[in-house]
Formats: structure tokens, C-alpha cells, sequence
């Protein structure tokens, strides 16, 4: 053997040494092995290639890239040396050619999930989306145990939330946080992409996990308490955004979450400035300036509000926020008696809550022939179902009609409105021919903008009116503000008497018994004709504003209707005679909370003043 192949296999030898030492952390002795080899072959292409990744770990770039450089040329074809090429391209920050070099790796090795992990992070950070999905996924395809390439399900899962493909983000992003339960990033992501796919209660798991791993990072803890609020957990979603805002710096989106469960918590003054802090933080926002005049609105600062609302729908014009401050400037029209105007705001509501449009053409509220049905939509809560339904003998005097109407109101529309009517279900086919109005558009459509109120034009069963006083004290938790418009049962106390009995008009509440001294029977309630006709045997009714209230006022019910602050636009004092009765239901008689503040507080007095009126 010549002394030249002599030298030659003893520098292979030393890099050897050299690479084993590297494998095993001891970077000492492995550079110093391939600079041994290095010495006896310059050209030595693991030894170059062993000093390029000792560099790059170093934090040393461009020397990587020379040495690694030179060992690809001497092995064109090695995939290991392409890659770390790639790498040390990439940390350069030389992103085009790191793809290439990257993309060279995995033509040279394709069973190497590295090569392809590798350049599917690259893709990422190029913005290559769908390519780095397909990377990523190649390369989990090629190993058993994905955690030998960690963080390609984490990159899978970035590229396919990017891309809004929400059930592949969910499922990498699955593995990833399996792999590495630390990980709060992807713990985050995961929480988005449930959110994405209405999984509310596994977002919210999400954003705990997250805030468990980031206890004092502001952004988590607000992440979570963004999400709280969007479950409708307001307590915890309370504690979770002021911790947020005593942790860091304000942020738009934290103040206003923080205004929103505020606000939804009756604590209308401090929900009113923080949204109005959001609102200086971030001035293009237009979701968080409707905001901003909706608790402007609840506070009756109607000028302000309307500024705001009128504000968004100028300098956003075709944006779903500037059909939210449109629809809002509507309620606040309504409220404030400007009823032409804001019967022609009201049809925003249409794009706010997304409805689907229909195929059939929609009336223009003219004369139709009576071979063509006018199909009648329901849209809304039961209450807003009940106040329209005054309008549908009317627009029965122009067309025939079709109603579809929620099941619990079947009964109940049947035995009120007139036999020609014929009532249908939210699974029931269209009529054939027909043209369709939304039932809360017949204001606008008849031309009809004052309130006015038709006597009773909803019939229970015939029954013996008895002593009993109806009473409604809570609606759904599940809507926002119910905190504001509902109370404990407990809080009824004062009305409580030896010669007075009551009866539950709402579901029953198990969890809930009488204040002592009240005599209170339940029922049970089918649907609305089973609550009309109990309504219908009462000397008065005493609720809050749910479909109740609507429903005793239609049947033209003694009621005293105990009111936020603020509140809905049909209660509000434009909407009243100068004895405070409804001018929509002359029968109902509101009673408003004298102020903003905690429900615990503010409905003191409202419950003192029904408690005299019964007195009286």
C-alpha cells in the first residue's frame, strides 16, 4: 500500500473518531479529530463536513456554508451533506437557495423523513403553504414514531391552520402536543383550529392547557379568558382578562374583551371605558367601536352612540361591523321613537346574523293574487316572534299566508290567528310559487311604523281567572345578557305575602326554592299555549323581559315588568305612555332600575316598587 492511501485512510479514520465523538456531545474532541484528519487530507469530505456542522451549531453560518460547501462538492450525491447545506443556507438566511438545497436532499434519499422535514419547514417560512404540508406529511409518512423528526406534526399542523384545512390542523396538532405536552405553541394553535370547527368547549381546554404552561403571559391568560367569554362563563372569564390587564401592558383586544364581560355583568360605567380604551388603542377596529356604542347605548348616552355607530358605517362602509353599527343604530332609532328610520336600519339584522338567503323571491309588500303564498319566516327569539305576530292579519289582508314559526308556538298561532293562515314548521318544505317576508321586516313592508297594539290578539284556552300572580324571575343562561335581565328567585322575597300564592311561568328550576313566606306552584309547561293559558287564569304577572312578557302583554294581561337598565328598544321610554305603560302592550306597566351597577343592587328598588304596586 502506497504511503499516499496510507494517509488517506488514516484521515478517514480520524474523521470517524471524530463523527463518533461528535454523535456522543463531545464537541472538544471531535473537532479536534477533524482538524487531525484535515492535516492529512485536506480534502478529507467528513471531516469538512463534520467542522461545517460544528460551526453551524455555533451559531457560525457562513463558515458552515464554506466547509459544508466544499464537502458536497467532493460528494455531490450525499444527501446528509445536502441537507446540512440547506440548514446552514437557511440560518444564513438564504431561504431560496436552502429549499433548493433542501428539496436536492430528498430526490438524493427519499426514505429520509429529515430531508423532507426539513423542507417543509423551509416551505413554511416561504410562505409555500400547501407544499409545506405536503412536505411535512412526506416525511411523517416515511418513520414509525413520528417524534423522531420533533416539531414536523407541529409545522403540519401551522401550514394547515394557515391554510384553513381545521380538521388536518386539529389532527397534527393532536400528535404534536402528545409528543411534547410542553408545548404551549402548538397547545395554542390546536385551541384556534377546535375554535375554527365550533368545538368550543375543546378550545376552551385548549386555552387552559396554554395558560397552565404560561401562567404569567399576559396574551394566554387573555387567550383564555377571550374564550371563557365566548362560553359564557362570565366569572371566570372576569378574573381571567383582569389578570391579563395587571399583567402586561393594555392591549385593544383585552380591554375590550374586558368591556364585553362587563357589560354582559351589568357593570355598565367601567365596561363603558374600558371598550372606550380599546377603542383609543386600536381606532381602525371597527368591531371594537360598535362595541364601544353598544355600551354607550345601555348607559342611554344616545348622541354618543350614535356618533359611534354612524362613525363605523361611514369610514367602513361594506363591512359586516358596518351593518353591526347599522343594525344597533336601528335598535337605538326604535328605542328613541324614530320608527321610519329605524325600521329601514333594522333590516341590517339580515347580514349580521348571517342568514342564508332564500331562493324565493322576497315581497315587496304589495297586493299579491291569492294563488300565489306569501311564506311568513320567524326569525329571532320567541319574544320578538310573539310582538310580530300583530302584524300578520294585516299582511293577511294583502296575500295568503304560510307562517313557519318555532314548534313551541304552533299550538298557540293556531288557535289565535285566523283558519286562512296555515302554520308550518322550520323543517317543513317551502310552498310551491311562493314569495317570502321576514316576519320582523312587516313594519317596513305594510308601512306601519308606530307602534300600535290590535287588543288581544292572542287566545289561550278558556279558563277561571284565579287569584294567582304569574311569575318569570330568569330567561336562558344561554343568552349573553341574561345575567342582566334575570335574578335569583331569592331576590323576589319582598313580594311575598300570607295572601298571596303565585305560580312559575317559566320551566322549572330545581335548583332553586322559594324565599320563605312565598307560596309558589309550578307547572308543567308543554309549550306557550300550555303557558297562555295559565297566564290566562292570573290576576297579574310580575316577570322579567323574556317571551313572557310579550305573551302576557299579547293576551292583554294585568303586568308589571321588571326592567334593566338600559335594555331592550321596545321597553325603552319612547316606546311608553306617560304612565310608563307599553305602547305596544298597554297591559304591561315597566318598572326600570333607576341606574347602572351590579344586579345584586340595582334591582332592589325595581323589586320594592312591585312589591308596593301589589301592596296597592
Amino acid at each position: 500500500m502506497s504511503r499516499d492511501m496510507e494517509r488517506l485512510r488514516a484521515a478517514q479514520t480520524l474523521a470517524e473518531q471524530g463523527m463518533a465523538h461528535h454523535r456522543q456531545g463531545d464537541t472538544i474532541a471531535a473537532e479536534r479529530l477533524y482538524r487531525e484528519a484535515l492535516a492529512l487530507d485536506p480534502e478529507a469530505p467528513d471531516a469538512l463536513h463534520g467542522l461545517g456542522v460544528l460551526a453551524l451549531e455555533r451559531g457560525l453560518p457562513a463558515q458552515a456554508i464554506a466547509l459544508i460547501g466544499r464537502a458536497s462538492g467532493l460528494r455531490p450525491d450525499h444527501a446528509l451533506f445536502t441537507l446540512n447545506l440547506g440548514h446552514a443556507l437557511l440560518a444564513r438566511g438564504h431561504f431560496e437557495e436552502a429549499r433548493a438545497a433542501m428539496r436536492a436532499a430528498t430526490l438524493q434519499d427519499p426514505g429520509d423523513p429529515r430531508a423532507h422535514a426539513a423542507l417543509a419547514g423551509v416551505l413554511e417560512q416561504l410562505g409555500r403553504l400547501d407544499e409545506a404540508l405536503t412536505a411535512a406529511r412526506t416525511a411523517l409518512d416515511r418513520v414509525i414514531d413520528s417524534s423522531a423528526i420533533p416539531g414536523t406534526q407541529a409545522l403540519a399542523g401551522r401550514a394547515a391552520s394557515a391554510l384553513g384545512r381545521w380538521p388536518d390542523a386539529v389532527s397534527a396538532l393532536s400528535r404534536a402536543v402528545a409528543e411534547n405536552p410542553a408545548d404551549a405553541a402548538s397547545w395554542h394553535g390546536l385551541a384556534v383550529a377546535h375554535a375554527a370547527l365550533g368545538r368550543s368547549d375543546e378550545a376552551e381546554r385548549c386555552f387552559r392547557e396554554v395558560a397552565a404552561l404560561l401562567p404569567d403571559d399576559p396574551a394566554a391568560i387573555a387567550n383564555l379568558g377571550g374564550r371563557l367569554w365566548e362560553n359564557n362563563k362570565l366569572d371566570e372569564a372576569l378574573a381571567a382578562l383582569r389578570r391579563a390587564d395587571a399583567l402586561g401592558p393594555p392591549t385593544a383586544e383585552t380591554a375590550s374583551n374586558l368591556g364585553l364581560v362587563l357589560l354582559a355583568l351589568g357593570h355598565l360605567d367601567e365596561a363603558e371605558r374600558r371598550l372606550a380604551e380599546a377603542a383609543r388603542l386600536a381606532p381602525d377596529r371597527a368591531g371594537i367601536l360598535v362595541n364601544h356604542g353598544t355600551a354607550l347605548l345601555e348607559l342611554n348616552r344616545f348622541d354618543d352612540a350614535e356618533r359611534c355607530f354612524a362613525e363605523v358605517e361611514h369610514r367602513h362602509a361594506g363591512t359586516l361591523d358596518a351593518e353591526r353599527a347599522r343594525f344597533n343604530r336601528a335598535t337605538l332609532l326604535l328605542g328613541t321613537g324614530r320608527f321610519a328610520e329605524g325600521w329601514a336600519g333594522f333590516e341590517a339584522r339580515h347580514a349580521v346574523l348571517g342568514r342564508s338567503p332564500s331562493a324565493l323571491p322576497s315581497w315587496d309588500g304589495g297586493p299579491l293574487d291569492p294563488s300565489v303564498p306569501l311564506l311568513i319566516e320567524a326569525e329571532q327569539g320567541l319574544g320578538d316572534v310573539i310582538q310580530f305576530l300583530r302584524y300578520v292579519p294585516e299582511a293577511m289582508r294583502r296575500a295568503s299566508i304560510v307562517l313557519r314559526l318555532p314548534d313551541p308556538l304552533h299550538r298557540l298561532a293556531r288557535d289565535s290567528l285566523p283558519s286562512e293562515c296555515r302554520v308550518i314548521g322550520p323543517a317543513d318544505p317551502e310552498p310551491g310559487g311562493a314569495v317570502r317576508a321576514a316576519l320582523l321586516s312587516l313594519p317596513l313592508l305594510l308601512g306601519i311604523p308606530e307602534p300600535f297594539f290590535p287588543g288581544a290578539y292572542l287566545q289561550a284556552e278558556p279558563g277561571r281567572t284565579t287569584g294567582l300572580i304569574g311569575l318569570c324571575w330568569s330567561g336562558s343562561p344561554a343568552y349573553r345578557f341574561d345575567r342582566r335581565r334575570s335574578l335569583p328567585l331569592a331576590q323576589l322575597a319582598p313580594l311575598a305575602a300570607a295572601d298571596r300564592h303565585f305560580v312559575a311561568l317559566q320551566p322549572d328550576r330545581l335548583d332553586e326554592t322559594p324565599p320563605e313566606g312565598m307560596a309558589l306552584s309550578r307547572s308543567a309547561l308543554r309549550d306557550l299555549a300550555d303557558t297562555a293559558a295559565l297566564i290566562a287564569t292570573c290576576s297579574l304577572v310580575v316577570t322579567v323581559d323574556t317571551a313572557v312578557a310579550h305573551l302576557a302583554g299579547a293576551l292583554d294581561r294585568p303586568t308589571l315588568l321588571l326592567n334593566r337598565f338600559g335594555g331592550d328598544w321596545r321597553w325603552r321610554r319612547a316606546n311608553r305612555d306617560a304612565e310608563g305603560r307599553s305602547l305596544w302592550y298597554p297591559s304591561v306597566r315597566v318598572l326600570d332600575q333607576d341606574e347602572p351597577g351590579s344586579p345584586e343592587r340595582v334591582w332592589i328598588a325595581v323589586i320594592e316598587r312591585a312589591a308596593a304596586m301589589l301592596d296597592g
